[in-house]
């Protein structure tokens, strides 16, 4: 059977389920799950692709979704949900947020469901570890809006911040305010793109002073970064210490409060706008504005406007 060729009497049939049924799934109404997973078995054994041409389609809804991908280190995650969320709310968008997995496998089916509800846009917050069957499932999305947070996948919208910029700027700071210190830089390893391998590299690049020092850590979590910080000072015995993330930012501090040490030490953090300096005290601080960003990804999903090139500032 040609899959152009196929009606909601055909997938009726499949899934033995009412034709008023396949219909109302089509429409966005609410049916059984029992139904409703029959539908989508039978939607995917017959790799079925809506003619959205045809009068026998389902309708392209005014709802708007945003994936996310659980994890419990995210807390910028919610920032950028409520700045989605505003901008659809202005626009009288229906907005709903999903929650998927942060494995590439579950979070891929989450999405093919999510198209099958011919949505008029979907924002995308991908796993930290995304596999290429679900790049490959992005790009070849051809029925619904779709714009990626925070990274390149060919050809398809995103609204990304600037972790070289940021740290190139930070490093040009430190050289400026303090051209003699001794530096120890804490960091996520290489494999991490984003918060990893961008910021250490660019921090690198831009650092003139020689004594600079960099810890990479597998995970960022305050467990793994506290265990690392007290070989830090006796190997390096540092008068900066930079965090390249604000869990790490915590950790620091933490420690150095523990020892009653904090004056003695030089501390940056990177975090959201207007939080960070009120926990860890740090003297140098990155602001993201993930609010905003939120708000810019539901700006350029529905308008293709992008307002502003970045969306931090160090003070």
């Amino acid at each position: 059977m040609s899959k152009n060729n196929i009606t909601y009497h055909d997938i009726a049939k499949a899934a033995n389920v009412g034709i008023g049924t396949v219909s109302r799934y089509f429409n966005n109404y609410n049916i059984s799950d029992n139904a409703k997973n029959k539908i989508d078995k039978v939607i995917k054994e017959l790799n079925y692709i809506p003619n959205f041409a045809a009068s026998n389609i389902k309708k392209q809804s005014k709802d708007v979704y945003l994936i996310l991908p659980y994890n419990k280190d995210e807390t910028a995650n919610m920032e950028i949900v409520n700045g989605v969320k505003s901008f659809m709310n202005e626009k009288n968008i229906n907005f709903f947020v999903f929650f998927s997995s942060s494995e590439s496998d579950k979070y891929t089916n989450d999405l093919k469901y999510l198209i099958n509800r011919n949505p008029l846009g979907i924002v995308l917050l991908l796993p930290k570890n995304t596999s290429e069957k679900l790049i490959n499932e992005i790009t070849n999305i051809s029925t619904t809006k779709i714009i990626v947070y925070n990274r390149n996948i060919k050809d398809i919208e995103s609204i990304k911040i600037d972790d070289k910029k940021m740290f190139e700027e930070l490093a040009s700071i430190i050289n400026l305010k303090y051209p003699t210190k001794n530096i120890a830089f804490i960091g996520l390893n290489k494999k991490d793109i984003t918060t990893g391998k961008n910021r250490i590299e660019a921090f690198e690049k831009k650092i003139k002073n020689k004594d600079f020092k960099y810890y990479l850590l597998d995970q960022n979590s305050f467990k793994v970064a506290e265990e690392i910080i007290e070989k830090i000072i006796g190997e390096n015995n540092p008068d900066i210490i930079v965090s390249a993330t604000h869990t790490i930012s915590m950790s620091v501090f933490s420690f150095l409060m523990s020892k009653k040490i904090r004056d003695e030490y030089i501390t940056t953090d990177i975090g959201g706008m207007g939080k960070s300096q009120f926990l860890t005290n740090a003297d140098i601080n990155i602001f993201i504005d993930y609010f905003y960003i939120g708000y810019q990804l539901g700006n350029k999903l529905l308008n293709n406007k992008f307002e502003m090139e970045n969306f931090f500032k160090i003070i």
